[in-house]
């Protein structure tokens, strides 16, 4: 009888344990592919990523011997990528795109969207700007504006070489 009893205690919990292994697995295989991606993006460029931060559907890295910053996003199929040349680059800023709603009491303000936008130095050349997060696609925040807020830093850190 407490033989019996173990075995279905062990099935009972391997059965609840894999559904997270397989999760994980997931993940890292996800994560892996969007690395590749991005040390491809930064390979035609002859560059290497030197730091990177991957949140759930994007990756961000930096290049910090030749000041390229490299963006993958893969969202349904869909890929966006690109990459900047901080030695052109002015400024880097976090637009929130936010809408404020009524409530009872007091107003609240939701976030729409997160981009972190580069402004050229030379007025002529369009800015560049990578979205981080977009509500239409994605319904909650999940880190990506303290990612983000912590780039616009380390970019801004990296563009006062240049000035």
């Amino acid at each position: 009888m407490d033989l019996g009893t173990d075995i279905i205690a062990t099935i009972v919990v391997v059965l609840c344990v894999i559904p997270f292994i397989l999760i994980a697995k997931g993940r890292k295989k996800r994560e892996k592919k969007m690395l590749k991606s991005l040390e491809e993006i930064a390979s035609k460029e002859n560059c290497t990523i030197n730091d990177y931060e991957i949140n759930a559907d994007f990756i961000i890295g930096i290049d910090h011997k030749q000041n390229q910053v490299f963006y993958y996003k893969n969202e349904e199929g869909v890929i966006n990528q690109g990459s900047v040349n901080l030695s052109a680059i002015e400024k880097c800023k976090l637009a929130t795109h936010s809408k404020t709603i009524n409530g009872k009491n007091r107003k609240e303000s939701i976030i729409k969207g997160l981009d972190l936008r580069f402004t050229p130095r030379h007025k002529q050349e369009p800015e560049v700007s990578f979205t981080v997060y977009d509500s239409d696609l994605k319904m909650q925040l999940t880190g990506e504006l303290q990612l983000a807020k912590k780039w616009e830093t380390l970019i801004n850190k990296k563009l006062l070489q240049f000035n």
